[in-house]
C-alpha cells in the first residue's frame, strides 16, 4: 500500500483494511513523507523517504513564533 504523507497512520490502515476486504494481502506499505517519524502502527513495515518529527502544542502552550501566525488545520479529512 503507498500514501503520500503518514501523519497518524489513519488512512493508510483504512485503505489496507479496505484492500484486505477486496481479498488482497498487504505485505508492507510505502510514503514518501512519515511524519509520525516512525510511530504510526499500520499493522505493517511501512517505509518512507523521509521521516519528520512534527511537534504538538496544546493551544496554551504555543512557542510565541507560532502564536503570532494564524491556525490553519492540515490534511484532508474535515474534522
Amino acid at each position: 500500500m503507498m500514501e503520500d504523507i503518514v501523519t497518524t497512520g489513519l488512512s493508510s490502515r483504512e485503505a489496507i483494511k479496505a484492500i484486505t476486504h477486496a481479498g488482497g494481502e498487504v505485505v508492507a506499505a510505502g510514503c514518501l513523507i512519515d511524519r509520525s517519524n516512525g510511530a504510526a502502527d499500520l499493522g505493517v513495515p511501512l517505509y518512507s523517504l523521509a521521516r519528520l518529527e512534527v511537534p504538538a502544542y496544546a493551544p496554551d502552550a504555543l512557542p510565541p513564533e507560532l502564536a503570532a501566525i494564524p491556525a490553519v488545520k492540515p490534511g484532508s479529512r474535515a474534522n
